[in-house]
């Protein structure tokens, strides 16, 4: 068993890389009530790499972007996310723009992968390919996540005020627009590089499950960031070796161990209450 975990061990660190970045932010998402923000820029992330898979099928080169399907992901993410960060702004309602958002890109992305030439990479739209993470994309990974989650520890006390009171910041001074947009863009650089390995079931199971668990059992918010991570690192490391020890898939056995690990959560906080 151990030699079998240690044979994908670059994988794991991968995984856990992206569980870390992805449930701190999820904590905000939660926090927010904007849970479906994180399936919906994962949704379009998708149909970033499918669109980069297709122009390079019909033999258009995008100055280049075809060759790394991750910068054009990365590029249709960040306009996602600037589109959700002035949505509250518009006529029509948040939840509106982004039940629209998910619903063309996940049209785009099929039909996109439909027409390319690499047919078998449909599996990014569910499962990804989380076992190919090799050391140097894990690397990759850790040179986006540390200086996001950098930036969000320093930033901690501007990021928790505009997710929990936007009026009373804006009173104080805060400026409440280049903080919630500053947010957005994180969350999409995150989703961006975290989507061509997790796929968009594990993004946004990281995004919201470990940090529901968070919100049932912890007393304070660093408690329910504590809480958050370490729910994703032993969803992604139980999830992980059960999946390469019984031949499982790697992305649902990690989700269905953080469900597992959810359900202990609810059970705890009804024992708290009692």
């Amino acid at each position: 068993m151990i030699d079998a975990i240690l044979l994908f061990a670059d994988a794991l660190y991968g995984a856990l890389v992206i569980a870390v970045a992805c449930s701190t932010l999820g904590v905000y998402v939660v926090l927010r009530r904007i849970v479906f923000v994180g399936a919906a820029l994962a949704q379009i992330s998708s149909a970033g790499i499918a669109l980069a898979l297709f122009l390079s099928g019909i033999g258009i080169g995008a100055f280049g972007l075809t060759r790394h399907p991750v910068a054009l992901a990365l590029i249709v993410t960040l306009a996602g996310a600037m589109v959700f960060a002035g949505s509250g702004r518009q006529r029509v309602p948040p939840d509106a723009t982004i039940g629209a958002a998910y619903a063309m890109a996940a049209a785009a992305g099929i039909l996109l992968i439909a027409k390319a030439a690499s047919g078998e990479a449909h599996d990014i739209f569910l499962q990804g390919n989380i076992l190919g993470i090799t050391r140097t994309d894990t690397y990759v990974l850790m040179a986006i996540a540390a200086p996001v989650l950098i930036v969000h520890a320093v930033f901690y006390k501007e990021f928790l005020f505009i997710s929990f009171d936007r009026e009373t910041a804006r009173t104080l001074g805060y400026n409440v627009t280049f903080w919630n947009l500053f947010f957005y863009l994180t969350l999409g650089l995150v989703i961006a590089f975290a989507m061509q390995f997790a796929g968009v079931l594990l993004v946004f199971n990281f995004l919201v499950l470990p940090a529901v668990a968070g919100l049932l059992i912890a007393r304070s918010m660093r408690g329910m960031f504590a809480v958050a991570i370490i729910a994703s690192l032993a969803a992604s490391i139980i999830g992980f070796s059960l999946s390469v020890v019984f031949d499982l898939p790697t992305g649902p056995a990690i989700i269905a161990v953080s469900g597992a690990l959810l359900l202990i959560a609810w059970l705890i906080r009804i024992a708290q209450q009692r």
